[in-house]
């Protein structure tokens, strides 16, 4: 339960005042030109922020409520804003939202967020370009590495937390399609469904040299009824990224059991 009130105490103000170090730029400030490697391709490496708006607390637009903050909405297709979830699927998303169900978020035991999750998980990330890749490290200690020259998934057999990413430029888009998820990540705190038949296809559009359009289509039949996009601006950060040591400051994980076991205990009463 701390986990969620921690979390929705910092969230809060994310949703209703991005920190400074996330604004867009001043009114009237002159954009930066988008700097180019040797190749002519976009140089996107640095390290970033997003924009988020609450996002890892739910990714439509959301009144607050006693347990949750106010949520911007980052879901841009559908129109309406809104998950094209499935029945089981909303109904699964419901009972995730317990206190008791905190416990059930594989972030909660420092696994790694997942597809699309790990960019607006509210924490910077970095971007490197080495020659034929792009690498995204997160301050959690977990990273991505998304090959530009690998054409072939890896076979359906084989399920990883973070999926088989394979990226290619389109224009001065970074295009990055992801498949063989294992189905276990959240899409955020509050239980978003995401299933092992999901593809996420991300699109990273730089704006000019220090802003990044970031969008991301999620097609799961297991859960949705149709393919549906969000869009979170990330923000260039004049910082270096922090080593977040999770499992040795997993303090909240702890309260989150006892929150559980005594649901649990609540239930075999008599």
């Amino acid at each position: 339960m701390m986990h969620r009130l921690l979390t929705i105490a910092t969230a809060a103000l994310v949703a209703t005042a991005v920190p400074a170090f996330a604004q867009a730029p001043a009114a009237g400030a002159k954009p930066s030109p988008i700097k180019r490697g040797a190749d002519g391709k976009p140089d996107i490496s640095g390290v970033f922020f997003a924009d988020g708006g609450g996002s890892n607390q739910g990714l439509e637009k959301r009144a607050a409520t006693p347990l949750t903050p106010p949520g911007r909405g980052v879901v841009i297709d559908p129109p309406d804003g809104m998950l094209p979830t499935q029945p089981w699927a909303r109904a699964e998303n419901e009972a995730r939202r317990a206190p008791e169900r905190g416990y059930d978020d594989p972030t909660a035991h420092c696994i790694v967020a997942g597809v699309p999750r790990s960019i607006y998980v509210p924490s910077p990330f970095q971007i490197l370009q080495p020659p034929g890749s792009v690498v995204l490290l997160f301050e959690r200690m977990s990273w991505r590495h998304i090959p530009l020259d690998r054409r072939q998934h890896l076979p359906d057999g084989i399920r990883l937390w973070q999926g088989d990413s394979l990226g290619r430029w389109e224009g001065d888009t970074l295009v990055v399609e992801t498949r063989n998820l294992n189905g276990k990540t959240w899409l955020d705190e509050l239980g978003g469904v995401l299933t092992h038949q999901a593809t996420v296809v991300e699109r990273f559009i730089p704006v000019d040299g220090n802003n990044i359009r970031y969008e991301a289509t999620v097609t799961d039949p297991g859960a949705y009824t149709r393919p549906w996009t969000i869009m979170i601006p990330l923000r260039r950060q004049n910082t270096e990224l922090l080593e977040v040591a999770c499992l040795e400051d997993d303090q909240d994980l702890p309260h989150l059991k006892d929150v559980r076991d005594a649901a649990r205990a609540a239930v075999k009463k008599p």
